[in-house]
């Protein structure tokens, strides 16, 4: 074999290995004379790729660029490509254009046009175009976008958040706070890059390294309250719900924590405690005085009432009054009724309970200071009031229950 015909077999053999690489490539490569208007190579049909037929006339070659653009696009298809055929200077154009796919969807693809050969008057002559889709990169793109837009929006939302937001490293350091923890914990701008011993009181920070550390290590997360320290001193109460950030591996990277400043609130309900305190002492001594007990002579005691007899208070009276004929062993109870605004059927039972219930004591129980409007109210509820004894004014009354007391009980 000759030299010549090894150099022949040698390139042969080379242009084999370059179309077998220009085949298996990712890419579209499609070389044409645009002169002559036709095409000299190409690896894959392009209009194979966007799902259509081969021969279909209307996506023949690269004419799918014109026939298939989207209509955002086409102007700039035209300015783009039409320079490199009027024989610019430039070698070499690239651009990004969406083109229809046989089955109506849109995919992206990058054009670059190469010029391979001029003619002598600098004309193009080859022209070579690389085509690639990049579809998935411009979604990967679009989606990278749109992440980094919700960040925006998230970091924003953090950022005036009105709650108290923080991130602290596992070196303890403050890496980030938001607005409102700067102003509610006093340092501002200063917060950031802080220790957690910036923030806390020897006390509190005692809490902070027996209670809310080891809990956020075992469990991840702790909900409570802290009192915090500002730079002056002065301190302010947090209720805190703090979590432990972890890497994709699992590694604890830093902790988050959330802070409500219920100072005023806690101020508030301490406040509201000791006012009900107040109330209920007041409510007591109330009770106490609107059923008062007075001795009248030993095995005697009488209760004048006023005002307005509620369920509530009914109940009162029949417990003190229990109380006192155990206590005091007396025979006879007056209850006068002289100072009751009005009696309905809720109080005429209540009564009706204090004398049988005193009378399973072997007490008798007299009912005195009945007027007129009150009685008429007895006789139209058809209350019975067995087990009591009425008398008109509690002077009879009190007579009554001296006579009484030196009779044996026949109940």
């Amino acid at each position: 074999m000759s030299k010549l015909e090894q150099i022949e077999r040698d390139l042969r053999a080379e242009l084999r290995r370059v179309h077998l690489m220009q085949e298996a490539a990712p890419y579209l490569i499609h070389v044409r004379d645009p002169v002559e208007q036709r095409s000299l190579y190409e690896n894959r049909s392009l209009a194979r790729e966007l799902g259509y037929a081969k021969d279909d006339p209307d996506v023949g070659g690269l004419d799918a660029f014109m026939t298939l653009a989207h209509p955002d696009d086409q102007a700039r298809i035209h300015e783009q490509l039409n320079p490199i055929k009027g024989g610019s200077a430039s070698d070499m154009t690239e651009l990004e254009v969406r083109l229809r796919r046989a089955d109506g969807s849109w995919c992206w693809l990058t054009r670059r046009d190469i010029v391979l050969e001029r003619d002598g008057s600098g004309a193009p002559r080859q022209i070579m175009s690389v085509i690639h889709d990049i579809t998935g990169q411009k979604e990967r793109e679009a989606e990278q976008r749109r992440q980094a837009d919700d960040l925006s929006v998230s970091k924003r939302l953090v950022d005036n958040a009105l709650d108290g937001i923080t991130l602290t490293a596992m070196s303890g350091e403050v890496v980030y706070a938001n607005l409102a923890f700067k102003t509610m914990s006093g340092f501002g701008d200063r917060a950031v890059g802080r220790g957690l011993t910036d923030f806390y009181s020897p006390e509190s920070f005692t809490q902070l390294s027996t209670e809310v550390l080891p809990a956020l290590t075992k469990d991840g997360a702790w909900r409570g309250v802290l009192k915090i320290q500002r730079p002056d001193g002065s301190e302010w109460m947090g209720q805190t719900s703090a979590f432990v950030l972890s890497s994709p591996t699992g590694e604890p990277t830093g902790m988050a924590a959330f802070f409500r400043d219920i100072t005023e609130q806690l101020r508030y309900e301490q406040e509201t405690l000791a006012q009900m305190q107040v109330i209920q002492a007041q409510q007591a001594a109330l009770r106490e005085l609107g059923t008062p007990l007075i001795p009248i002579a030993d095995g005697v005691i009488a209760m004048p009432l006023v005002g307005t007899i509620d369920s509530e208070r009914a109940q009162q009276i029949l417990e003190t009054l229990l109380t006192a004929l155990g206590e005091k062993h007396a025979a006879v109870a007056i209850l006068d009724i002289t100072g009751v605004k009005s009696v309905d059927g809720e109080v005429a039972a209540a009564l009706v309970r204090v004398a049988q219930a005193a009378r399973l004591l072997g007490a008798d129980v007299v009912l005195t200071g009945i007027r007129p409007v009150v009685a008429q109210a007895l006789v139209d509820l058809g209350t019975e009031l067995r087990g009591l004894v009425t008398c008109g004014t509690l002077q009879s009354g009190i007579a009554y229950a001296l006579k009484r007391k030196g009779r044996p009980n026949t109940a």
